[in-house]
């Protein structure tokens, strides 16, 4: 599988609507040092000067990281306006933005590495720890419904070149009938790992896109042992330091 890279910008941007947003993150600061306030929110302390005296604007996790931190609403830091209720309704399903930033939705990340090696996982986690943003035109483009997608984190090497090891991985759950040549996410009793499929016979055929690796065959007699956990539709990786 190919990554998709068409429409794949999702640096969504906080913007401005109603009063100055650096002077609400002044607000926040709270008389801390854009030092210590940077630290606290988990930022470098450039990149927050650069918000408070430069203009710039954070991308959309980055606020939403913010908001958590001081406990306010996302709609608050980026307009200025008060929002009834909290920011997140349901914790395992999507989270959607408020109206200033109704191009995006929030698609949850769990403290999962899916094996693409050899080993076990990290325990599954019900909680997102994470929100990733994307466009609802990228998803509607792939005809993506938001809630049948959830982020987990690539571990291992058996899936290079075309994951590597801390790559993004968004998973389709809704799609658990495997076809031909489609990355899959596997679950087989306390382990999940990611492995390309392909039917040979009646027999799942599980294959490590490095070819160092071997080709591991599940009979069908075997095969109520494995849980298809999802499709791996979109791949998203770090460049350099």
């Amino acid at each position: 599988m190919t990554k998709d890279n068409s429409n794949s910008s999702i640096d969504p941007i906080v913007m401005e609507i109603n009063g100055s947003l650096a002077e609400r993150l002044s607000k926040l600061m709270r008389g801390r040092s854009v030092r210590q306030a940077a630290e606290d929110w988990g930022i470098g302390a450039s990149t927050l000067n650069a918000y408070i005296k430069n203009g710039s604007v954070p991308n959309l996790n980055i606020a939403h990281q913010i908001s958590l931190k001081e406990d306010v609403t996302l709609q608050w830091l980026a307009t200025g306006e008060k929002i009834q209720g909290d920011i997140i309704q349901e914790p395992r399903s999507a989270y959607t933005a408020p109206d200033a930033f109704a191009d995006f939705v929030l698609i949850p990340g769990y403290r999962i590495q899916v094996s693409a090696g050899q080993g076990a996982l990290n325990p599954d986690q019900l909680e997102p720890t994470r929100y990733l943003a994307f466009r609802r035109k990228w998803l509607k483009w792939r005809g993506f419904s938001e809630k049948e997608l959830a982020i987990v984190w690539a571990k291992g090497d058996s899936m290079e070149p075309t994951i590597h090891n801390n790559d993004t991985l968004v998973v389709h759950t809704g799609r658990n009938v495997p076809a031909d040549g489609h990355i899959y996410i596997f679950r087989n009793g306390d382990e999940l790992f990611v492995k390309r499929y392909q039917s040979a016979l009646g027999t799942w055929r599980l294959i490590s896109d490095n070819p160092i690796y071997d080709k591991l065959d599940i009979p069908k007699h075997e095969q109520h042992q494995f849980e298809v956990v999802g499709q791996v539709v979109h791949i998203a990786k770090d460049i350099g330091d």
